[in-house]
């Protein structure tokens, strides 16, 4: 018998939200205070959708509706077991009518189990009435940490942990100290190709071996 080892690569589809026909179930989250660690949940809003003015077509947006820091939550076509992320790049698009003094956590991965890693960027994004993108790479490095601002720079464990069971995405929109109005486009979670193993048994057939009896010399 042989045993042949074939490898096949494929990739998922990316998880996207372009927001061209809807909201696409996003929401808006507003948290106690991100920077002082305070993420308990003081209220949950509706996005507003508009069809146009986006980087292109349509986008969200979102007035800060509290005292806390809002951010923009995640529909659950973005959650769940989302570990072929790791070591990709998160990416969405984001604008700001307002003006900006005030930095925090940008982005926020928070798994089943509780876990949260945080990103803020370094040097600090700085949104302006037209959209940016910000790329995020989903991998350890001095700007993840666990749990809260000030924690333990996130491990490859960390990252496999949230993102095998992730479920919850929020990406800030509170840029100021008073009013805000900061809109929300082309997020998008991508795959890494994903390889995998198939086992195939053949038998192996002994063809055409005969054994000839070579004459012996005759003594």
């Amino acid at each position: 018998m042989a045993v042949f080892i074939v490898t096949v690569t494929g990739a998922r589809a990316a998880v996207v939200s372009t927001f061209n026909t809807g909201d696409e179930g996003w929401s808006v989250v507003s948290f106690g205070d991100l920077s002082n660690n305070n993420y308990t949940v003081i209220g949950t809003y509706a996005a507003t959708y508009s069809a146009t003015g986006g980087n292109p077509g349509g986008y969200i947006s979102a007035l800060d509706p509290d005292g806390g820091d809002f951010t923009f939550a995640a529909p659950a076509k973005f959650l769940g077991n989302e570990s072929a992320a790791v070591g990709t790049t998160f990416s969405y698009d984001l604008n700001y009518l307002d003006t900006v003094n005030y930095q925090t956590t940008d982005v926020m991965f928070v798994g089943a189990n509780g876990e949260r890693l945080l990103w803020e960027s370094n040097p600090p994004f700085v949104p302006t009435p037209a959209f940016a993108t910000v790329s995020v790479v989903l991998s350890p490095s001095a700007q993840w940490h666990v749990n809260t601002t000030t924690g333990a720079l996130a491990t490859a464990a960390d990252f496999q942990t949230v993102f095998g069971n992730l479920a919850g995405l929020y990406i800030r929109g509170e840029y100021a100290s008073g009013p805000d109005n900061t809109g929300l486009d082309n997020v998008s979670l991508v795959p890494e190709p994903g390889t995998w193993a198939l086992l195939a048994i053949a038998g192996v057939a002994l063809v055409g071996v005969n054994r000839r009896r070579c004459p012996r010399a005759s003594a």
